[in-house]
């Protein structure tokens, strides 16, 4: 998309229609999306209500998912199995695992956060400042503030002349923001929160307010709102997977909502990908549900213990874990769990790398489902 007349070089910043977008949405185009979205997206929540096991159990590995594709959407290399094998062995912690890592502290600090401040410019840049602590990618790019300096988005090599998108003018970016936090808040439109968020988070991508971590930001956006307008009753409903997974055209109709326009197609493809999600979610929970309660009775015929679900319970939070760890998430001592580790190990519910010193292990049944 030319953003500023037929010669490259005098491509200028671009500047957002302010929010509400009034007319420029037309929800007769996706009201079918939009009340399925709905109706996919109460039921998910309404399954992690109902069921029997605890639910931090069915959030941790919807959450690991997120953590790991939203990361690397932005081009990571990471797994799950990276992430899982890196808390046990620190020394597995490179770069990219830490960014995951980064990422999850960045959405737990959200949901609590929320309790005392609005989805507003401080909360944001207070997420940013989690998202790059440490030793990773952007940590040198002025974590926790908006940037004071021109940036541009465009392939790797690319420089501002020849860039794909040139966001708006560093000061004009409290404005803007600004802009943001008031629809956020405060909307003067009527319209489904669904509808609002797949434009918040197309907005906040366009005023792009960081040097780097923009499009994590975006997205760890979605399910705190969502939970803020009482879609869900935790801030646990994510996107990442399915944008991954249509990565390019999530881009491409991201970009395309800097022509007015195309926000009706972006809003569709949002929806769209909040049904995929959602179906995906259900059907996870589904197949967890049925693992734990499977597990369980299997491992009542292998070990004799009344500390079974504590045990079971580890093993689906981290299902790559070794003796130590699991004897100081359960409390049992670390030569009963070893027996209790090869017992389960003899009868092929856990499998191990069969190392001498710091043996891991891997429960497959549930990595095979969040992988």
């Amino acid at each position: 998309m030319n953003l500023g007349g037929e010669n490259m070089a005098e491509k200028k910043p671009f500047i957002p229609s302010e929010l509400p977008l009034g007319d420029k949405i037309n929800p007769l185009l996706f009201m079918n999306d939009l009340i399925k979205a709905n109706t996919k997206i109460g039921i998910y929540n309404t399954l992690l209500n109902q069921s029997k096991i605890n639910k931090r159990l069915l959030i941790a590995p919807i959450a690991l998912q997120e953590a790991v594709l939203s990361t690397k959407i932005e081009g990571t290399q990471v797994t799950v199995d990276d992430v899982l094998e890196s808390r046990v062995d620190e020394k597995a912690t490179t770069e990219d695992v830490q960014e995951v890592f980064n990422y999850t502290d960045a959405l737990l600090a959200g949901r609590v956060l929320l309790d005392r401040l609005p989805i507003s410019s401080r909360l944001i840049k207070e997420l940013h400042k989690k998202l790059l602590d440490g030793n990773v990618r952007g940590n040198n790019r002025c974590p926790g503030e908006f940037r004071k300096i021109q940036n541009y988005i465009g392939p790797e090599g690319c420089n501002i002349k020849t860039a794909s998108f040139i966001p708006p003018e560093p000061q004009l970016v409290e404005e803007y923001i600004s802009n943001l936090e008031k629809y956020i808040n405060e909307p003067s439109d009527d319209i489904d929160p669904l509808i609002r968020i797949a434009i918040i988070h197309a907005q906040f991508e366009t005023i792009h307010p960081f040097l780097d971590g923009n499009g994590r930001i975006g997205r760890i956006l979605i399910p705190l709102y969502l939970y803020k307008e009482g879609l869900v009753d935790e801030p646990n409903f994510f996107l990442s997977e399915t944008l991954e997974k249509d990565k390019h055209k999530y881009y491409r109709l991201l970009n395309d909502t800097r022509e007015p326009e195309n926000w009706n197609e972006w809003i569709k493809f949002f929806l769209e990908s909040s049904i995929k999600q959602a179906d995906k979610n259900i059907s996870l929970i589904n197949e967890i549900n049925e693992l734990y309660y499977r597990d369980l009775e299997k491992i009542k015929n292998i070990i004799n213990t009344s500390s079974i679900t504590d045990i079971l319970d580890v093993m689906f939070e981290r299902p790559i874990f070794n003796a130590k760890l699991m004897s100081e998430m359960t409390g049992i001592n670390i030569t009963t769990i070893r027996r209790y580790l090869n017992q389960l190990e003899d009868k092929k519910v856990i499998f191990s790398d069969n190392k001498a010193r710091n043996k891991k292990y891997y429960y497959y049944d549930l990595l095979e489902l969040i992988r």
